[in-house]
């Protein structure tokens, strides 16, 4: 105690206190805080205390009688100015979903009767205890749910959020592919084998080279060889030279048409053979020249 004054008034203090009147308005704070704040009004002898007071709370299951439950807080030499003061208070582990009561003492006087206390503390635990069917984007009950099928949609994945180890294998089918998603850089390296291309599916658009589709017009001496370049666009140095007369046209008897090599760019060399005892005149054979890269 702080107050000024001999001990035997002190002591008057003390008696008058039975007959003081407490005006207290349980103000409780935001419900997420485990504490709830008190503000009372403390009159002495009619009027409006003035000084520093030994308060003490104590929380009981009755509203008379009964069960202490969990400990009191006691504030000693507590201010209270103009009758008025106010104080947090915290009672762990107090608030099981029961109807509590306060009591609160000064200078060791319980202050009756008790006052109920069922708002703030009593709505914090059905908070971290709700418990019944769960609803919306949830599917079960309370305590613990679980997410209702179909719930998460597309707009409810941040970017980036959905990695390989996210996704089953075999879960992504074509039928889940959007037309035109893969591209070559999406196809690992070695990932397409023989297996994996269908049969007439490599046509000459799908194979890097040149092409050239026109007629030729070749004469050999007998027994002799003769080598020729000839133009075929698209054809890069070190290609590999394909030779094939066109559908329905044939070379001279005797004569043979080897495609050599690509020797520069745009140039393809063949050589024709003769292996008769007379010269040969191709006249003009269409024929198609090809390269591969």
């Amino acid at each position: 105690m702080n107050r000024p004054m001999p001990l035997p008034a002190r002591l008057r203090l003390r008696s008058a206190l039975l007959a003081l009147a407490l005006a207290a308005t349980p103000a409780f704070a935001a419900p997420q805080l485990p504490d709830f704040v008190y503000q009372g009004r403390l009159q002495e002898n009619g009027a409006p205390a003035d000084g520093h007071f030994d308060l003490s709370f104590a929380l009981y299951d009755a509203p008379s009688g009964g069960n202490q439950v969990g400990v009191a807080i006691d504030e000693i030499d507590y201010p209270v100015d103009d009758g008025v003061f106010s104080i947090s208070l915290g009672f762990p582990g107090a608030f099981t979903g029961t109807q509590l009561y306060l009591q609160v003492s000064v200078e060791g006087i319980p202050m009756l009767p008790r006052q109920p206390v069922a708002t703030t503390p009593v709505a914090q635990f059905t908070l971290s205890g709700t418990t019944g069917p769960a609803g919306g984007d949830l599917a079960g009950t309370y305590p613990n749910p679980s997410i209702a099928f179909g719930a998460v949609t597309n707009g409810k994945l941040a970017a980036g959020s959905v990695t390989g180890s996210k996704i089953f294998d075999g879960a992504v089918t074509a039928s889940k592919i959007a037309t035109g998603a893969v591209g070559s850089d999406e196809i690992a390296n070695g990932a397409v084998g023989t297996s994996q291309i269908a049969s007439d599916s490599v046509t000459r658009g799908k194979i890097a080279g040149g092409y050239s589709n026109g007629a030729i017009a070749i004469t050999v001496s007998a027994h002799d060889c003769n080598d020729y370049n000839i133009s075929v666009p698209g054809t890069q140095a070190g290609d590999i030279p394909i030779f094939v007369t066109q559908a329905g046209a044939t070379m001279p008897g005797g004569m043979i048409v080897t495609a050599l090599n690509a020797p520069s760019a745009g140039t393809v060399k063949l050589r024709a053979c003769n292996t008769t005892g007379a010269t040969l005149s191709s006249g003009d054979v269409p024929v198609y020249v090809i390269t591969l890269r």
